[in-house]
């Protein structure tokens, strides 16, 4: 198993991970969503893949900050196949995501967990994420 960029061709695996952590969407949107994240250089998308299949997916943006030199980097998502967790493949990725990030210029990495997910909380405290308990947001529609 390797990590590398995403390609086209990931797109179904990546659909079959998304519905397994509750995020049922058609892949007609994934190939959509892919192709737009394709084409902003602060995006990058990485899998865990080997020949023959994808087992993770990690969504990384680039956020820059006007007050301070460096960039930070958000994870958007991370998901592994359920048949695959703790077994190394969120480690691999996220450790891939740091190393863009720091070669970016990043000062720091950032994500957000929700509360229904205690066993991803307990990965990234593992990895050597902090909570930092105070997030706001607001729905636009």
């Amino acid at each position: 198993m390797n990590i590398r960029l995403a390609q086209s061709k990931d797109t179904e695996f990546i659909c079959h991970l998304l519905k397994q952590m509750g995020y049922s969407q058609p892949l007609r949107l994934i190939e959509e969503q892919f192709q737009r994240l394709s084409k902003d250089s602060n995006a990058i998308t990485l899998v865990a893949a080997d020949d023959l299949n994808v087992y993770g997916v990690l969504s990384l943006y680039f956020i820059p900050q006007i007050a301070l030199k460096g960039d930070f980097a958000k994870i958007c998502y991370l998901y592994v196949d359920e048949n695959m967790r703790s077994k190394g493949v969120g480690h691999l990725l996220v450790q891939e995501a740091e190393r863009l990030a720091r070669e970016r210029g990043c000062d720091r990495m950032e994500l957000h967990s929700g509360l229904q997910r205690p066993l991803a909380h307990q990965f990234y405290l593992r990895e050597g994420y902090v909570e930092a308990p105070k997030y706001f947001r607001k729905a636009l529609n």
